[in-house]
């Protein structure tokens, strides 16, 4: 038997739902501020969610565009996206995801180590810290995010970082992620997965059943969770023992 010693958590669309109505927002307002014709809407916005991190995802989309603006000035735009993000966050619309903060606390307990692994950039990172996770930012080991790493997900490059910052057996950690790039990333480094699908993600995401197990919430005794696939739920929601269950 395999003790769970580290969970590796993603952030947007795992821990909340930050980006069809946190950085979507903030990256049209960024635009308007350049005053580009730009403008993704949701449907823009999630096809574009298959290039991870912030810069990357506006350097991709200006190649279709007729601007062909620069690589700093994608980084500027970046930046004014960035404040408007913030200033999202802490006007505190955005919630965490059911059962999210039970969980960490109750892995917390179990002394489970715990770690942000993301490639969104720190600026990004820090105001849902504050914010959404304040009250349990005490539970986090540390962090990986786009600063870190040179290789975004779903190459593994971040959450490799992720078990030698943990000091653990990669058999005894587990990564939650929402998206089949962020499980792609974990399973390319050997950990095992559970996979929390966002409102956005395609069934085709969730049907090719590449993480261990997959749940619409992480639940509550008032909103338990629903299983997609994987081993039966005993105590209708995700916790340690079930958790634990997925890397043995």
């Amino acid at each position: 038997m395999h003790e769970l010693q580290a969970v590796f958590w993603d952030v947007d669309g795992t821990i909340a739902d930050t980006e069809l109505d946190g950085h979507r927002i903030a990256f049209n307002r960024a635009f308007s501020d350049f005053d580009l014709e730009w403008n993704w809407d949701k449907n823009t916005y999630v096809d574009l969610l298959k290039i991870s991190g912030g810069v990357d995802r506006i350097k991709f989309y200006n190649l279709s565009s007729k601007q062909n603006i620069s690589s700093d000035f994608c980084t500027k735009i970046h930046l004014r996206k960035c404040f408007h993000y913030k200033q999202i966050i802490n006007s505190g619309l955005i919630k965490p995801r059911e059962g999210v903060l039970r969980l960490m606390n109750e892995l917390n307990s179990q002394n489970v180590s715990q770690y942000i692994v993301t490639t969104s950039g720190r600026g990004s990172l820090e105001p849902l810290l504050n914010t959404v996770l304040d009250s349990s930012q005490k539970c986090l080991s540390g962090t990986v995010t786009y600063e870190d790493v040179v290789y975004h997900k779903p190459h593994p490059e971040a959450y490799l970082k992720a078990i030698t910052y943990s000091d653990c057996p990669v058999e005894n950690c587990l990564a939650i992620e929402d998206s089949l790039n962020g499980v792609m990333s974990a399973k390319a480094a050997d950990i095992n997965c559970l996979m929390t699908p966002a409102e956005w993600c395609k069934g085709d995401d969730i049907n090719c059943k590449i993480a261990n197990a997959c749940v619409d919430s992480l639940g509550s005794l008032i909103n338990p969770t629903n299983l997609i696939y994987g081993p039966p739920i005993i105590n209708k929601i995700i916790d340690f023992n079930y958790l634990s269950r997925l890397i043995n």
